[in-house]
């Protein structure tokens, strides 16, 4: 076994399918969840004390920016906790910089769907959002790419093993201030952007690529790789 999979312990609240490892954040290191415009009390909640700070969607640690990411190997495809997920560890080490901007790109598209839903359906009709709103516009340029840095928090990083060829899929989860239920996470292969859905759930299952084409096949971003029919 490499010194990279002796870093990982297994995950207790799962079936031995998952192991963990907290390490240095490679990307992403300042963003928090400073606003979250559908919730007007975010700016009043504490993190519980009997808890401490997570990785939960919900937490308000969400916060505050941490140096460490959570890193999660998935071998739930059959192939065992092997090469693809150290593979794709590496191509995230070595290319982080090409991944941001990819992600940064997919955040962007997500963050203005979110917005322009909220205008439309809720801050019309709910006057605590419409005070809320006042406040984060003070703070947040909402409508630039640096938005980005305000709502979402990078808290996890999932690898698969599988992938389109010898390096696993990875998956970069975010807790935000557009969803505290269910937060986001972002399928990827290398530095291509495949699709968007809650944290983890499309990493994390037997049939990656399937999970991705269904998603695919009603969002699909500019700039996300479209994926072949099998």
């Amino acid at each position: 076994m490499s010194a990279f999979q002796d870093s990982f312990q297994p995950d207790p609240e799962w079936d031995g399918s998952r192991r963990l490892w907290r390490t240095a954040k490679p990307l992403f290191r300042d963003a928090v969840v400073a606003v979250a415009p559908p919730y007007p009390e975010y700016p009043k909640l504490k993190v519980a004390k009997a808890r401490g700070p997570g990785t939960d969607p919900s937490c308000p640690s969400a916060r505050v920016a941490s140096p460490e990411v959570e890193v999660a190997m998935y071998a739930a495809s059959g192939d065992g906790f092997d090469g693809f997920q150290e593979r794709a560890w590496d191509f995230i080490l070595a290319n982080a910089a090409a991944i941001e901007i990819a992600l940064r790109r997919k955040l962007f598209a997500w963050h203005k769907k979110s917005l322009a839903q909220f205008r439309d359906e809720d801050l019309p009709h709910i006057k605590p959002l419409q005070k809320y709103w006042k406040d984060i516009e003070r703070q947040v340029p909402v409508e630039e790419p640096s938005a980005i840095d305000h709502l979402f928090k990078l808290v996890g990083i999932g690898l698969a093993d599988s992938g389109l060829d010898e390096c696993g899929f990875s998956s970069f989860e975010f807790q935000t201030g557009w969803d505290r239920d269910h937060g986001l996470g972002v399928l990827m292969h290398r530095d291509r952007v495949l699709a968007a859905g809650g944290m983890t759930e499309l990493i994390s299952g037997p049939r990656v690529v399937d999970g991705a084409r269904v998603v695919q096949s009603y969002e699909l971003d500019d700039g996300d790789f479209s994926l072949p029919a099998p």
